[in-house]
Order: C-alpha cells, then sequence, then structure tokens
C-alpha cells in the first residue's frame, strides 16, 4: 500500500525536528542518550552568568548551565541549575561551584573544584558556590593600596608646600637676610681674628721657639732621669704600702677613747664632781688657796729680806 503524500511529508518534517532538536543540544553540550544529572549552585552576584554556559572541571567541558532564577523568598540570593551531561566525570559532594572568566571579553563560566569526598553527587544535590574575583576586583585591590599612597604623598606634598610658604613669608626673608647678613660680619672678624693670631706667631715665633725648644729640654731631662723618676714612685708605693699595712685604724680608734674618757672626766669637773671638781666648783677654797699662797709668797720673800729673824747661827754658841 503506497502511503499518501502528507504522510510521507510528515515523517519528512517529524524527522527533520528531531534531527534539528539532537543537533542543537549537541550544540549545548547535551547529550540526549545518555544519564544526565542536575544539580544546583546558590550565588549572591551572577553578573555575566547566561543559560547555555558551560561547566568545566579543569578545562573540561562536563556540562551546561541550564537556568538561572532568584529565589522567592526576599533573600536575593541567585539559584543556579546546571545540567551535568558527562557521566563518566566523579564529582565528589564536597565540590564547590565556582563562577569564573573565561576570556577578557567577560564571558563566564562554571568551574567545579572538586572536593576530596567519598560521597559521589546524585541529582538535585546543591554545591557550595563561590565567585572568582572580576579583573576590575583584581585591579581595584591592586591599585587602592597605591591610591592611598598617592592620597598621603599628594598631602605631606601639600602640607610641605605650605610649610615652605610659611618659612618664605616676607618676614622669614627678612629674618633670613638679616642672619646671612650677621654670619658675614662674623665671617669677617673670624677672619680678623686669624690674621691677628698670624702677625702673633710671626712676632712671637722666636720666643714660641724658645719655649718648644725648653719643653724639648724637660722632655729630655725626664727621659734621662727615668730610673730615678721610677724608684721616686716606688718609694711612694712602698710608704703607701707602709702605711696601709700600718696600726692607723688602732690608733685612731685609741685616740677617739682617749677623747672619750677626757671628755668624762671635763664633763665630772664640770659638774663639780671629785677633788678637781670641788677645786673648779668651791669658790671658798679657791680664795683660801689663793690667800695662802699669797701669806706663803710674803713669808718666803721676809724670809729672804730677814733671814735672821728664823735662822740663829754662831761659831761660838748661842748667846745667852
Amino acid at each position: 500500500m503506497a502511503l499518501k503524500k502528507e504522510v510521507k511529508t510528515g515523517i519528512i518534517v517529524a524527522a527533520a525536528l528531531a534531527m534539528l532538536i539532537f543537533g542543537l543540544n549537541f550544540l549545548k553540550g547535551v547529550n540526549l542518550f545518555s544519564h544526565n544529572k542536575k544539580i544546583y549552585a546558590v550565588y549572591m552576584d551572577v553578573q555575566g552568568v547566561v543559560p547555555s554556559n558551560p561547566v568545566v572541571v579543569n578545562g573540561f567541558h562536563v556540562g551546561h548551565i541550564k537556568t538561572i532564577a532568584i529565589e522567592p523568598n526576599t533573600s536575593g540570593k541567585i539559584v543556579v541549575t546546571m545540567m551535568i551531561t558527562n557521566s563518566d566525570v566523579k564529582i565528589p559532594k564536597n565540590s564547590i561551584a565556582k563562577i569564573f572568566s573565561q576570556d577578557f571579553l567577560g564571558s563566564k563560566a562554571i568551574e567545579l573544584n572538586l572536593g576530596n569526598g567519598s560521597d559521589l553527587i546524585q541529582d538535585g544535590d546543591t554545591l557550595k558556590s563561590t565567585v572568582e574575583e572580576t579583573i576590575k576586583e583584581t585591579v581595584d585591590k591592586q591599585v587602592l593600596p597605591l591610591k592611598m599612597k598617592v592620597e598621603s604623598l599628594i598631602s605631606s606634598i601639600d602640607t610641605t608646600i605650605g610649610i615652605i610658604d610659611g618659612i618664605f613669608s616676607k618676614d622669614t626673608r627678612d629674618n633670613l637676610t638679616q642672619s646671612i647678613l650677621s654670619i658675614r660680619v662674623s665671617l669677617k672678624h673670624i677672619e680678623n681674628t686669624s690674621v691677628s693670631v698670624d702677625q702673633l706667631m710671626g712676632t712671637e715665633k722666636t720666643h714660641i721657639a724658645s719655649i718648644l725648644g725648653k719643653i724639648d729640654e724637660i722632655s729630655t731631662t725626664l727621659a734621662k732621669n727615668s730610673k730615678n723618676l721610677n724608684k721616686i714612685i716606688t718609694n711612694f708605693a712602698n710608704i703607701s704600702d707602709t702605711l696601709a699595712k700600718s696600726k692607723i685604724q688602732q690608733a685612731v680608734n685609741n685616740a677617739d677613747s682617749a677623747l672619750y674618757y677626757t671628755s668624762q672626766i671635763m664633763g665630772r669637773i664640770n659638774r663639780g664632781e671629785g677633788n678637781m671638781g670641788m677645786l673648779a666648783k668651791d669658790t671658798a677654797l679657791y680664795n683660801r688657796l689663793s690667800g695662802a699662797s699669797e701669806q706663803l709668797r710674803q713669808l718666803l720673800e721676809d724670809f729672804r729680806l730677814h733671814p735672821k729673824r728664823y735662822v740663829h747661827f754662831s761659831v761660838f754658841g748661842k748667846k745667852d
């Protein structure tokens, strides 16, 4: 039975559509005859990521991004659905899905950084996510410290210029000019002084030469008498050693003890204790002793002037 023309046309169109769908999916990296796994990752920012972008492992194509949707709550998080079409790749559950730039044009893809776990992903699992720094962020991180240093340098330059401007104000310039004039005058005085010193050296050259000659003679004499000087120094050293070894400390202690006892005796005399104290304190006794001394002096003087009153001497015997 011959097929009708319309049936043939429908079969051809269906086959063409099937081939078109298969080709489109093949171009997207989807193998309709393999067992695909659908996994998810949640991000806060997916700028540059679009469906059909590749999913790779170490640069090897293992799938593609199927859909991108925002969570229905108010968190603002983005859910990316990935279709893993290569069933030969073993992906642990602790792997990380990282968004990275494929080229300098800003095309994005997702790279699966494989973990070290033994449990493999299953259909419907959600991986941890991270986002690679963009070129702008990297440049900003590199340029920001330089920018801060440049700003600090500019601020320092402004401050320095302000200080220089303050230093070179009119009053400061006048003071600086006056200081330079004072330095010039001081240098002139120093020059005059040096001239005077030169003249003095020229005038007193003979006298200075004589002084230097005497100094030379003294040094020569000291050199010749070095042995005698050594003996004198040795003698002084021996004397100092002898003094150091002598019992000076004991003599000082004895003298201190004698002074102490003398002070005690003088104190007792001042207080009128003992014979010496009574003699020092008893005025009547002093007066009597003074009177007796005077009478004794008068008696001796009378004995000298009139000895016959006291001594009778005769060769022939005593008179009747």
